[in-house]
């Protein structure tokens, strides 16, 4: 196939079409002018050596293979001005969300296929987790508990955007996955680390000391646990008067080791926003009551960031 001047419409209907009857171990390829050879507005026309075509960036490709729940392979250089680019589609099945046979509490643990998933390798949620820790005040002293921690990937981060005085800043994570516990506890032995193997949702029988920051990435909406409950408890009597909270909502999912943006609930096929809209909207509204001035952004992951005004 070689597309030049077709409406991305046509391209998508058409490639869809192809990909209903491909296989995961089967590629299509087609042909498109080279991205490198000028730089345009999607949509533009041009014209090279009398052939006309529609200029669009490589990234159009790469979101339309994730729209289309597809890989894209590195492209081929071609003659006459075009590369050449595969797809082929996402195997639907392989998710590390189809665990069978597996205990609640090991479902993320170090065997698991979510222990495989290494997200601050995905640019867009290593950039808004950095953006979140420079929105808050820390300074040294300070007690920081992370809600969910498991092998301890949000620590090491932190440590590395504030290594100067990361070794003053006493750190607690709490989970409830004994094999994640155990891996975080080797990764961080120094004495201002300390973890605690339990359910979230028993937190206020730990005794916990006051925390001026509470981090929760994609913990408190687990359907196992009454998350709203458990963090207006943390909001009431375990952050600090000028606390900062720190919370990410997944708006992805991974199918066959990929990150495909849209958070997705049972019974709908493609993405489904409502819960994430729901989720977001009370927790910055139940800040914003306590006196919280409340930012959210994101992509694959909405981040809230609340801090006092």
């Amino acid at each position: 196939m070689i597309f030049t001047d077709q409406s991305l419409h046509s391209i998508y209907v058409q490639l869809k079409m192809q990909l209903s009857s491909c296989r995961v171990d089967e590629t299509i390829e087609f042909e498109v002018i080279d991205p490198d050879i000028s730089n345009e507005f999607s949509g533009t026309e041009i014209s090279i050596l009398g052939q006309k075509y529609i200029y669009r960036p490589f990234k159009v490709w790469v979101d339309l293979a994730e729209v289309l729940h597809c890989k894209i392979h590195t492209p081929r250089q071609l003659k006459n001005n075009r590369i050449q680019i595969s797809y082929s589609p996402l195997n639907l099945n392989k998710s590390w969300h189809n665990h069978s046979g597996v205990h609640i509490t090991e479902k993320y643990g170090v065997g698991s296929d979510f222990s495989k998933i290494f997200k601050f390798e995905e640019p867009y949620f290593l950039n808004d987790y950095i953006r979140s820790l420079k929105e808050i005040l820390v300074d040294r002293g300070m007690k920081l508990l992370n809600l969910g921690i498991n092998r301890g990937d949000e620590f090491r981060i932190f440590i590395e955007v504030f290594r100067e005085i990361s070794g003053a800043i006493q750190f607690t994570g709490i989970d409830h996955c004994p094999s994640a516990i155990k891996k975080a506890e080797k990764s961080f032995p120094e004495d201002n680390f300390s973890f605690i193997n339990e359910d979230i949702a028993k937190i206020s029988d730990l005794g916990l000391p006051q925390q001026d920051i509470v981090i929760s990435i994609g913990t408190l909406q687990s359907p196992d646990i009454d998350g709203k409950e458990i963090f207006r408890y943390i909001i009431q009597n375990v952050l600090s008067k000028e606390g900062c909270v720190i919370l990410g909502f997944p708006n992805s999912r991974y199918i066959d080791c990929e990150v495909v943006y849209g958070a997705k609930t049972k019974n709908y096929s493609e993405s489904n926003l409502n819960l994430l809209f729901k989720d977001v909207s009370f927790y910055k509204k139940y800040l914003q009551q306590h006196g919280f001035k409340v930012l959210t952004f994101g992509k694959y992951y909405v981040f809230l960031v609340a801090k006092k005004e």
